[in-house]
């Protein structure tokens, strides 16, 4: 029967040279870190398509770039727990994976607020639509004054009655 090896068992002792109090990375860590760094940097590219893309006035890409975001910032959410612990590392420190953290959130931030704003304009439009369509809605059109401008619908009519 083949024994298991686990991460803990492979960190050892820390190298010469290192801090004590930091753990000492595996291979795969340092390939998760490695990794998380490069997602961060797809998931910026990602959020700065999509603002250039909405200041541009092309909104179809909004929907496009969803699942890419969402699969994206998923991602980064699963693996924290695996790259958190060494924060403080040196391989961290060279990385600028804090810097990279900031920008990633500053780019969230500018993201969340346009959406929020396209949000609020197009309940404002959909609001100003009702007003129009319940207007419309009381047999007929009327003026500013409440007379009568266009002619009674009859309301024993079918539309889809054929003549």
């Amino acid at each position: 029967m083949m024994s298991r090896t686990f991460r803990f068992g492979q960190r050892g002792s820390t190298p010469e040279g290192e801090a004590t109090d930091q753990p000492a990375l595996t291979t795969q860590d340092e390939e998760n870190i490695h990794a998380y760094v490069a997602k961060i940097h797809d998931t910026i590219d990602v959020l700065n398509r999509e603002i250039d893309a909405i200041k541009a006035g092309d909104l179809d890409v909004v929907s496009a770039i969803f699942e890419e975001k969402s699969r994206a910032l998923k991602w980064l959410e699963l693996q924290t727990p695996l790259v958190e612990p060494f924060i403080d590392h040196p391989i961290m420190t060279e990385l600028e994976v804090k810097r990279h953290l900031k920008h990633l959130k500053s780019a969230i931030e500018e993201d969340s607020a346009i959406l929020s704003r396209m949000a609020v304009a197009a309940r404002t439009i959909l609001r100003e639509v009702k007003k129009i369509s319940n207007r419309n809605d009381l047999d007929g059109n009327y003026g500013k004054m409440g007379q009568r401008v266009s002619g009674v619908a009859d309301k024993n009519m079918r539309v889809d009655q054929k003549f």
